[in-house]
């Protein structure tokens, strides 16, 4: 399956569930309500993109001026910033992920399972080696033809 048909597939999968949850939402509290959540968590998200985007980098700076790392800071402003971008999108399972984003402890941990996720999935993406070649065997290759070139 090619990865327009995978997209499809999920963006198809995702617009069901929201879907029914929104009809299982508005049955329970009312269609009006309901939408005016809806509005509502994307209020919020707008400002929170807003927020983030004036405080992140300024913050961020300070660190890198005080001679501490900025990392910390720049994956809170991650999870801040995929949070409002969460809190956009029209849905409540969005707005339930998003939440989980801005618990601070889960953040970090949310974080590191995307950033896991995308490591193993770009792993060898991007080396220059042929696909029979292993790492362990250029890198002992490597090894000889610089102990060879040092000795010239």
């Amino acid at each position: 399956m090619g990865i327009i048909a995978k997209f499809f597939f999920i963006a198809l999968i995702y617009i069901f569930v929201e879907v029914c949850i929104f009809v299982e939402v508005a049955f329970k509290i009312g269609f009006f309500y309901a939408f005016l959540l809806l509005i509502g968590f994307s209020i919020i998200g707008y400002i929170i993109s807003k927020k983030i985007k004036s405080n992140s980098f300024r913050n961020s700076l300070i660190d890198f001026s005080n001679g501490k790392s900025p990392s910390k800071n720049l994956l809170k402003t991650a999870s801040f910033f995929i949070a409002g971008l969460l809190f956009l999108m029209p849905g409540f399972l969005t707005d339930a992920l998003a939440v989980l984003f801005l618990i601070p402890f889960l953040n970090y941990f949310l974080l590191y399972l995307i950033f896991k996720y995308f490591k193993n999935k770009f792993k060898n993406s991007f080396s220059y080696y042929g696909p029979n070649n292993t790492y362990a065997e250029e890198e002992e290759a490597l090894k000889k033809n610089f102990i060879i070139f040092r000795k010239f």
